[in-house]
């Protein structure tokens, strides 16, 4: 498995190149190196294909002001995303995912039904130990649904060897990846360039997953570089208490001397705003202030 502290390529190299991240210094700095570099590159080159999705993010203020809310909802849950990356011994780069995924909404929902920060499909989900049921869905507990997301890319990694295969695998799902590398590369693994040679014959989405993962990455690497200033929200914090079955959110809510709402944010996954029935449940309460020390 890859180191936990190694980081993800964001210059896909060709043949024979180095790759090269571009570092970030004054505001908007690295935005103009990527804006020269993206006049003159050849547009099949794969790294010609990031820097256009970079622009794509920054080159319009209402995507901007989009990823700088994004950005500083992600400050919310880095602290617990990096910890499952650590433990887990992926990349610290996966830290980025929920950008292209979900822009860090926990309670986000796609067309085709996938859901929370990490916008698992309900047999994903299900497959990777969440509950997806009537009364729960831990697909938008940011807490469950990132270990769950960080095992599966692990899990990927140990199948195909190469991160680049391993994204394409957690949007189009593994057999679509293994079937193209089977079809159009003698079922060849472990190279990052893999990705780039069967991506022709991936769904159109998946066409595009990895290059727009690459290029989120290297915007929320160094975002002042590229003219952004995301506001950080506080980072997620609270206690748990065991509640029995069937009560109400605002039942608890009352009892802790605490708003419903600031309840419901914190259990995103209870849907229906109340324990399911039938069996005790820890349900996320805001952590009490620590206890003042009397003066001498």
């Amino acid at each position: 498995m890859a180191n936990s502290q190694a980081t993800i390529a964001t210059r896909p190299a060709e043949p024979g190149q180095a790759i090269v991240n571009p570092s970030a210094s004054a505001p908007g700095q690295v935005l103009a190196a990527v804006r020269a570099r993206a006049a003159q590159a050849n547009p099949a080159v794969p790294a010609a294909e990031v820097d256009r999705w970079i622009l794509h993010f920054v080159g319009n203020p209402e995507r901007r002001r989009s990823l700088e809310d994004a950005l500083g909802r992600m400050a919310r849950f880095e602290p617990l995303v990096r910890d499952a990356l650590r433990r887990h011994g992926v990349p610290a780069d996966l830290m980025y995912l929920p950008l292209i995924e979900s822009e860090f909404v926990e309670t986000a929902v796609s067309h085709a039904g996938a859901a929370g920060m990490w916008q698992f499909m309900p047999g994903t989900a299900r497959l990777n130990g969440l509950e997806v049921s009537a009364y729960v869905d831990e697909r938008k507990d940011p807490v469950r649904a990132t270990d769950a997301a960080v095992r599966h890319l692990a899990d990927l990694y140990r199948q195909f060897g190469s991160w680049h295969l391993s994204l394409a695998a957690y949007n189009a799902g593994p057999v679509r990846v293994e079937n193209a590398l089977r079809r159009h590369a003698a079922g060849a693994r472990g190279d990052e360039r893999l990705y780039w040679s069967i991506r022709p014959r991936l769904p159109s989405e998946t066409r595009n997953y990895v290059p727009l993962f690459l290029a989120a990455t290297e915007i929320a690497r160094a975002p002042r570089g590229f003219g952004l200033q995301p506001r950080p929200a506080a980072a997620l914090a609270f206690a748990e208490v065991w509640v029995p079955g069937g009560t109400p959110l605002d039942v608890v809510a009352r009892e802790h001397g605490v708003s419903g709402a600031a309840l419901r944010q914190l259990n995103p996954h209870l849907v229906r705003g109340m324990t399911p029935p039938g069996r005790c449940w820890p349900v996320r309460v805001p952590p009490r202030p620590p206890a003042l020390t009397p003066l001498d």
